[in-house]
């Protein structure tokens, strides 16, 4: 399923070197597999699509190969944790502007 996933990701992204796909079972659900995607920053609007159209089509056709093999998965997209910590120094910032003219 990773195999898959992988070349459906690598088919429609503009970077497909930066592509990383982690599948690791689940610790809270016994046989569940969950599939990572980790793409580069410009590509994830393409990988999730309008609406998310995109990542479902690709969900749907994961979930019909596994279901095919008599397995449980998962696709996810990674979330930045730069962009989080750069949004909190952003407003952490934007405070003490505010604090000034008081």
């Amino acid at each position: 399923m990773k195999e898959l996933l992988e070349h459906i990701v690598k088919s429609i992204v503009n970077e497909p070197e930066k592509v990383i796909i982690e599948e690791k079972e689940s610790v809270d659900f016994p046989g569940l597999t969950i599939l990572t995607v980790d793409v580069a920053e410009g590509d994830k609007g393409v990988v999730i699509g309008r609406k998310g159209r995109t990542i479902n089509a690709i969900r749907d056709l994961i979930t019909i190969h596994a279901i095919r093999m008599d397995r449980r998965v998962r696709v996810l997209i990674k979330d930045d944790e730069k962009k989080e910590k750069t949004e909190k120094e952003t407003n952490v910032e934007d405070d003490s502007i505010f604090n000034d003219e008081i």
